[in-house]
């Protein structure tokens, strides 16, 4: 009986996981300055905003310019401030990135793509202290 149970919550969670948002593994990616992490959770294309310079970017090109960005401004911390609803068509989520020199405000878009939410857009605009 107990494997049966176990069994049915395994199940359960492993498909409520697939049908969320990836904040956790966002927030990883954010805190250790892991483009290519952060990339590999996009669209095809991603539609990149930092400081004002906008553009949308296939996967490689997101990844030079999240890479540059961590390198300019290294990592100290990355939190979600606010998280939308984990199911739907889309959902958007607000976080502050910490850096060595400076403080970031990150919004991000989602959209589903099939079964799984991929990141649409990356906002990132510095915070006057």
């Amino acid at each position: 009986m107990n494997y049966f149970i176990t069994s049915i919550l395994t199940v359960y969670f492993l498909l409520t996981s697939i049908f969320n948002v990836p904040f956790q593994e966002i927030e990883d990616a954010f805190s250790k300055g892991d483009a290519v992490s952060l990339v590999a959770l996009g669209a095809p294309k991603i539609l990149i905003s930092i400081e004002g310079t906008e553009g949308v970017h296939s996967k490689s090109q997101g990844t030079q310019i999240l890479s540059n960005f961590f390198k300019t401004h290294p990592p100290k911390s990355f939190k979600f401030t606010f998280k939308g609803k984990n199911e739907g068509a889309t959902s958007f989520a607000v976080g502050t990135y910490t850096s060595t020199n400076g403080k970031f405000r990150v919004s991000i878009k989602f959209k589903k793509f099939g079964e799984t939410h991929k990141i649409e857009s990356i906002t990132v605009n510095a915070v006057s202290e």
